[in-house]
């Protein structure tokens, strides 16, 4: 944690809800101490212009999939949290203890394993080697013993996959609409979300019906109808758009463009631009997408967001990274792009990957820019309130008022590279 003093001073501020044209931002033991019209700095405080520039809270990624390394990059880019939503739970409790200990990452969140039925998605990523085998479930009668043990294991919430592979190329086990009640019943007894993976309209609609709180991806086989809408507002449900991945899955190639961006690429390893370049549309069951062609099921998502955006129901930012088409820190950035594609206002992007995700996931602190508030900031050159393109110019980033060194960062990556080849 930072314990310096740091006054970012004539700078535009979004603070999570709204724009202040012009203000300061004084930066105390890891903590926001005052935001408004600082002019007097005592002695000894650092001081970062901020003319001509956005300061911005430090975003946060509501769908990643962590690894060793990917919260780094992920930081480097202004990803300041990521909420992992499956992973090795021995893994997870690593990657927090980490964050916990050192600000030279994004902090880590997870939902640890997964609910899914025997040989249900995404089992066939152990049989990749991708993941350790993990416990599954059929019954409703399992589903408090399932929540309990992820629970002891650390899991912030619980993620329940609603996956048929109905819109893939092949059929998969998969949980019954009873379990899925059972399940999200059981997180609540435990003070947990229950975030649900849906791929179709149908399944969007069970999990809804079951009483999840939040949906991961927008659905790509039919758009949200008024129906669907108006259940969504009724439940209360938020939805984590995902639209990077989708793009990528779908052969829309959009991780491209920030790959050949000169603010992002040198801030990418070849993994990463590899992952960002890569558009084949296959989903982790081997299935490929089927039905209608691939570039009008995004655009079916973009609509559904629309629609649900319309109608006042939450969309968070995620990026379900590292899927095709997408790399850790950097296609949040493509996903903000492409909200406002569907139709948010730039503030409204940023607000979906800040203040609406904190509030939603419990992470007070977080996602705001006020007094109290924990230290994890952006810097960014331009106006992305206007232009979200500009949330790509990275100035500086902290976390817990510690300055992340990107150009050290970068550094490390050029040298690694030259190295392997």
């Amino acid at each position: 944690m930072g314990t310096g003093a740091v006054l970012v001073h004539d700078v535009r501020i979004f603070d999570g809800v709204e724009v202040i044209p012009c203000g300061s931002v004084l930066i105390e033991d890891g903590r926001i101490a005052a935001v408004g019209d600082l002019s007097d700095a005592l002695p000894g405080t650092e001081l970062v212009d901020g003319r001509g520039r956005t300061l911005l809270p430090g975003l946060i990624d509501c769908h990643t999939h962590s690894f060793p390394g990917t919260p780094i990059q992920a930081l480097a880019f202004g990803v300041t949290t990521e909420l992992d939503m499956f992973s090795c739970p021995s893994l997870a409790a690593t990657l927090r203890a980490q964050a916990a200990a050192w600000d030279g990452m994004a902090d880590v969140r997870s939902a640890g394993t997964g609910a899914t039925a025997p040989g249900g998605y995404p089992w066939s990523l152990v049989e990749r080697g991708v993941y350790p085998p993990f416990p599954t479930l059929s019954r409703p009668q399992e589903a408090a013993g399932f929540v309990r043990d992820r629970v002891a294991e650390g899991s912030d919430y619980l993620k329940v996959i609603v996956e048929d592979g109905s819109v893939y190329r092949r059929r998969l086990p998969h949980l019954q609409p009873e379990v899925v009640a059972a399940l999200a019943a059981a997180a609540h007894t435990a003070d947990r979300l229950a975030v649900a993976h849906v791929s179709t309209r149908a399944d969007a609609a069970l999990a809804i019906e079951a009483g999840v709180d939040v949906l991961a991806h927008a659905f790509v086989d039919a758009p949200a109808d008024a129906e669907f809408v108006a259940a969504a507002v009724r439940a209360g449900v938020a939805v984590v758009a995902t639209l990077a991945m989708l793009e990528g899955t779908c052969g829309g190639g959009g991780g491209r463009m920030p790959a050949a961006d000169p603010r992002v690429r040198p801030y990418l390893d070849a993994r990463s631009l590899g992952g960002l370049t890569a558009t084949e549309p296959s989903d982790p069951a081997g299935g490929t997408a089927a039905g209608t062609g691939k570039a009008a099921r995004l655009a079916v998502a973009l609509e559904s967001v629309a629609a649900l955006r319309a109608a006042g129901v939450p969309v968070l930012a995620g990026t379900d990274t590292p899927n095709s088409g997408t790399a850790a820190g950097a296609s949040l950035h493509r996903e903000l792009e492409l909200l406002v594609q569907a139709g948010l206002t730039p503030t409204e992007a940023l607000a979906a990957a800040t203040a609406v995700p904190a509030r939603w996931f419990g992470l007070d602190g977080r996602g705001r820019i006020a007094p109290g508030c924990q230290a994890d900031l952006l810097l960014v050159d331009g106006d992305p309130t206007a232009d979200i393109l500009a949330t790509r110019s990275v100035v500086s980033v902290w976390r817990r008022g510690t300055r992340f060194d990107r150009a050290a960062y970068r550094r490390g990556l050029q040298v690694r590279t030259a190295s392997s080849r």
